[in-house]
């Protein structure tokens, strides 16, 4: 990397540059230590402070960029479902998505509801969390995804749930394990729905009757 390059690359990450100003203040700080020592002492507080900020920062960056690990749906606002008269209501995340908290055999998982997705969807993994196992009555069907075709195995969920939305032996595609898992509800829940409509930014579920 010349020297150009480095400098470039090096402006375009504040937090670096943050963590190596502290190196170069706490530094500053020894070399001074015996004609001024409250400046030393200062100097390395100072030092010190800024590379602790910097480590933070960057643990907190890497966590936001692993879209979906579960450092990011720790740090990502996710929330209950809020029901409201007879119907679930869903806030549009920061991420232009709406995101909520689904309860499937009694565990908790975080979903996506998708409007483009033919089925309800999770990986392998997450599948295996809830005891969702592969039926050998249905068979493996290719799915067209952002990543290319995979094949899904499906399985029955006893109970779903979602807000005071309740769905019994719920069938639901078993997608191959990735780097970035996400859950979907797709088109087959929501079409079983009495309604669903996006008003003021909120995506508005009612049960069916």
């Amino acid at each position: 990397m010349t020297d150009q390059s480095l400098t470039t690359y090096l402006m375009e990450q504040p937090i670096i540059i943050a963590a190596l100003a502290g190196l170069l203040v706490a530094g500053a700080g020894w070399m001074v230590e015996r004609s001024r020592p409250l400046l030393a002492q200062r100097l390395r507080m100072a030092g010190y402070l800024a590379m602790l900020g910097a480590g933070a920062l960057i643990v907190v960056d890497v966590a936001r960029k692993a879209e979906h690990s579960d450092a990011k749906l720790d740090l990502m606002p996710m929330t209950e479902a809020r029901v409201s008269g007879a119907e679930t209501i869903i806030p549009l995340g920061a991420d232009g998505h709406y995101h909520a908290l689904v309860s499937i055999n009694g565990q908790k998982i975080a979903a996506m509801i998708d409007t483009g997705a033919t089925f309800t969807s999770f990986e392998e993994s997450a599948a295996a969390k809830f005891g969702l196992v592969p039926s050998r009555n249905r068979l493996p069907t290719e799915l067209e995804t952002a990543n290319g075709v995979i094949t899904a195995r499906f399985g029955i969920a006893r109970d779903l749930r979602l807000g005071n939305i309740v769905v019994k032996d719920a069938e639901i595609a078993i997608t191959p394990n990735t780097a970035a898992p996400q859950g979907v509800i797709g088109m087959d829940l929501l079409s079983r729905l009495a309604s669903w409509r996006v008003e003021k930014g909120e995506l508005h579920l009612q049960p069916p009757q």
